[in-house]
């Protein structure tokens, strides 16, 4: 199991797609505030192309839960140690909820080894709708435990298409499967306090000097488009797209249209 001390903590990480060379940057996964490196596994069959870099974030998986809260911008550093230790010159960053705004954070700093950005289902601040959402979570976590947060969330991450495909996601068995994979209570604080941290990314945006792709799902009410909107309005050149009947998890709720985008945006590049 591939473990890495970087930036004061351990991290979980796993590489596939074969070595990293100048003609093939790797593509690096930037997990959502509670997943581990296996929620991308539909993604995976899709991007044999790409040699893939994914991790769990501290708190996150098999990754370390030191103390928080855990901020963007140390996600970020974490970020940068974990590309250095593993001598990653030349990446993509591919980042889901929070992980687009750690991404961002990374970003504006111009690493130069970033070649190209995607940012899904995101926001680049906390405003009073959002704080309000988090905070349900925060109490549910706080009342009922994780089984609480997973069902007070469960209607804030799915799409309404893909809740109608799939109503076994809202039955007992399924809840405890994500109950299974779900960081510790201490994680969750520390992940979602630290998400709290974050105030307006979008005038530090126009430093972003990499192509960007902004994603958004049409359904997704917990960061609904108008957020992917003001994201690709600040970032210079960057393009905004909206992916039809999905909501929060992209790459759970239509894989291959998400992949169509994101393979249409690097192989064009």
């Amino acid at each position: 199991m591939p473990r890495i001390s970087v930036n004061g903590t351990e991290l979980f990480y796993q590489l596939d797609g074969g070595i990293p060379s100048p003609s093939r940057p790797t593509l690096v996964l930037l997990n959502g505030i509670f997943q581990r490196t296996e929620a991308w596994e539909p993604l995976m069959p899709y991007l044999q192309g790409f040699p893939v870099l994914r991790y769990d974030m501290r708190g996150q998986g098999k990754s370390a839960v030191p103390e928080g809260p855990y901020t963007p911008e140390l996600h970020a550093d974490d970020l940068h140690a974990l590309l250095a230790a593993l001598e990653i010159g030349r990446y993509h960053l591919l980042g889901l909820s929070n992980g687009g705004v750690v991404a961002q954070v990374y970003a504006t700093r111009q690493p130069s080894g970033l070649q190209m950005l995607v940012l899904l289902c995101t926001t680049a601040r906390v405003d009073p709708l959002i704080r309000a959402k988090v905070r349900s979570w925060q109490l549910a976590l706080e009342w009922g435990g994780t089984l609480g947060r997973l069902q007070i969330a469960l209607p804030w991450i799915w799409g309404r298409a893909f809740l109608e495909a799939h109503p076994e996601i809202d039955t007992p068995a399924s809840l405890e499967q994500m109950f299974l994979a779900a960081p510790s209570m201490e994680a969750q604080h520390n992940l979602m306090n630290g998400f709290l941290t974050l105030g307006d990314l979008r005038p530090q945006l126009s430093n972003i000097k990499a192509p960007t792709l902004v994603l958004s799902g049409e359904e997704d009410l917990l960061f609904p488009p108008l957020y992917s909107q003001e994201i690709a309005k600040a970032i210079p050149g960057a393009i905004h797209q909206v992916l039809p009947g999905v909501g929060h998890v992209a790459a759970l709720e239509n894989t291959p249209l998400l992949v169509q985008h994101l393979t249409a945006f690097l192989e064009a590049a």
